[in-house]
């Protein structure tokens, strides 16, 4: 059951605003990105609708923002309008932080589902929100560009009911700073800055086969579990491996740390992919294990690579029934290291 916190007078207040944008454009499918449908609707109405961008509630808000999306794209917006008609809108606010492919917006992530989300941005005085889906930016607009395009379909009915439904879950933490999160979680241990916070997007349980045995990766904030050898994610301080090796350190100091690993995430897209690095604690040689988010076949998946490359080495799947179907699979949007 989730838990619904306070939302703040502010956040409201920024909720209810409108401002500019630019219209989302078809994306077609090219090495290393994932084809975004447009959903056109052909159909003119026979009447306009009377939906105002002004003094919006915040459920209001974001039932103009899901009918909108919903309506104007295929796959997980699309989704989460047919949900939102049936059992009614629930949004979750995250800190932005947790979303590594959210590189806009002013640090609340307003999650309609798992792979449906949008922020927010002040710009001279109004609010560009920008859609994401599936680990993409698809776009943004405003909120008087979003009741404009409704209102030419007759959407009041369909926004009013979204909205009279929705629920809004406030579930930040206290920081939206990683950083000052883990800071409170520091050891006393030389090196240690800290916990390594995962993106929520990695998280959860991954499947892939190792030739023909299935292997199972479970990912959650601090800590990696590959086939049950679990490492804590720690970052480490700037300069320490400078100045230090494994072997100065104590025996206490290997016992400690025996199970941490180095975590970061990459600062650009290395072939189309944005990857997460895993080393072990002090690890001097090698460029250990590479997690990166991409899609394959319409689904979400995890590749891992190793290597300078980094090279593919596997696809991880959400069920263990996709990671049998496509596990002799090569994708060709992806770079192995024999190609």
């Amino acid at each position: 059951m989730k838990k619904i916190g306070k939302i703040s007078v502010i956040l409201l207040a920024g909720l209810a605003l409108a401002g500019c944008s630019q219209k989302p454009k078809q994306k077609t499918s090219s090495k290393g990105s994932a084809t975004i449908k447009v959903t056109k609707n052909k159909k003119r109405p026979t009447k306009m609708g009377h939906l105002s961008d002004q003094d919006l509630s915040p459920q209001k808000t974001v039932a103009v923002v899901v009918a909108y999306a919903g309506d104007r794209y295929s796959g997980s917006w699309n989704k989460a309008l047919l949900d939102g008609k049936q059992n009614g809108i629930e949004v979750d606010l995250k800190n932005q932080s947790n979303y590594s492919y959210m590189n806009e917006g002013s640090g609340v992530a307003y999650m309609v589902s798992a792979d449906a989300g949008y922020t927010l941005k002040q710009v001279n005085g109004e609010n560009i929100y920008y859609l994401f889906s599936n680990g993409k930016k698809l776009g943004s607009v405003t909120m008087k560009q979003m009741v404009d395009y409704l209102n030419k379909r007759d959407s009041d009915s369909l926004v009013n009911s979204l909205a009279q439904n929705a629920k809004v879950n406030d579930e930040r933490s206290d920081s939206g700073d990683d950083s000052s999160d883990s800071a409170g979680k520091k050891s006393n241990l030389p090196g240690d800055d800290g916990l390594f916070n995962v993106p929520t997007e990695f998280q959860g349980t991954w499947y892939t086969y190792n030739d023909d045995k299935m292997s199972i990766i479970k990912i959650s904030q601090n800590k990696i579990n590959v086939d049950n050898y679990v490492q804590e994610l720690h970052k480490v301080k700037a300069g320490f491996l400078d100045k230090y090796t494994y072997g100065d350190m104590s025996a206490s100091y290997h016992k400690a740390t025996k199970n941490w690993g180095m975590a970061g995430m990459g600062s650009q897209r290395v072939h189309g992919i944005n990857y997460m690095n895993v080393r072990g604690w002090m690890q001097a040689a090698g460029d250990g294990d590479f997690y990166g988010l991409h899609t394959e076949n319409g689904q979400s998946v995890l590749v891992i690579a190793q290597g300078a490359g980094p090279w593919v080495s596997g696809v991880a799947w959400k069920t263990p029934q996709l990671a049998k179907q496509y596990k002799h699979k090569k994708f060709k949007d992806l770079y192995y290291q024999d190609d």
